[in-house]
């Protein structure tokens, strides 16, 4: 790859080792980084700032609520706080099989979608505004959705690419809806009973560990962009 990457592999690589993904996964995993490279460099060059720490999940996560009993929302990424060699990080998370079967389009929107999330998130730990990032609980699929909606930045302030904007529009209306990628994951996936990892809306928002907080390092060039 062109630039120094931060990628936090191990968790792909220990369900390997455990048998839980096949060869034939973990090679077609490290044969898609490249699209995912180009998807990042693209938010890069657009908002020149850096991408964080992205974490890969070997799992499909799928999301249960009370009200919701038949139902599940499908988390292809997410902006989350994790304990990585011993010290929280702010990272964005991306499940394996969404790697392995969106299209490249796809997949650098939703990139991009959880770069404004991560800007989001890093202004608020800045200011200390707690609060925000907890609001109210994640019960039912709408809320969610609203608090996705809502806690985030707007691209126009941060990407410098109309293209780019204009992509995360068309791809997240207000989430992704792709019947072709969600048909892929369902056949070369829940069907195969490769790893699927459920949670409920409450356990898939940001975790702030209080006494932690001061130690998270954040990107100074956002803080100092915002103010």
């Amino acid at each position: 790859m062109s630039r120094q990457r931060k990628l936090y592999l191990e968790n792909v690589n220990e369900a390997h080792e455990k048998g839980r993904i096949s060869d034939e996964v973990l090679k077609s995993f490290y044969e898609k980084l490249p699209n995912l490279e180009r998807a990042v460099t693209a938010v890069e060059d657009a908002s020149g700032l850096s991408y964080p720490l992205i974490v890969f999940d070997p799992s499909l996560i799928l999301i249960k609520y009370p009200s919701s009993t038949f139902s599940g929302t499908v988390i292809y990424a997410s902006t989350q706080i994790r304990k990585l060699n011993g010290a929280y990080q702010l990272c964005v998370e991306i499940s394996l099989p969404f790697l392995l079967y969106a299209k490249e389009g796809t997949l650098k929107a939703c990139v991009a979608h959880e770069f404004l999330h991560y800007v989001f998130t890093t202004i608020a730990l800045g200011n200390k505004a707690f609060t925000v990032l907890s609001g109210e609980r994640l019960d039912t699929p709408e809320v969610h959705v609203a608090f996705d909606d809502t806690h985030t930045v707007a691209p126009e302030e941060w990407l410098n690419n109309k293209e780019l904007v204009d992509l995360i529009k068309a791809t997240f209306t207000p989430t992704i809806s792709d019947k072709e990628l969600e048909a892929k994951i369902k056949s070369n996936w829940i069907d195969k009973s490769l790893p699927v990892r459920q949670m409920s809306g409450e356990e898939s928002r940001t975790s702030i560990p209080i006494l932690e907080v001061p130690k998270i390092p954040l990107d100074a060039n956002i803080l100092q962009k915002k103010g």
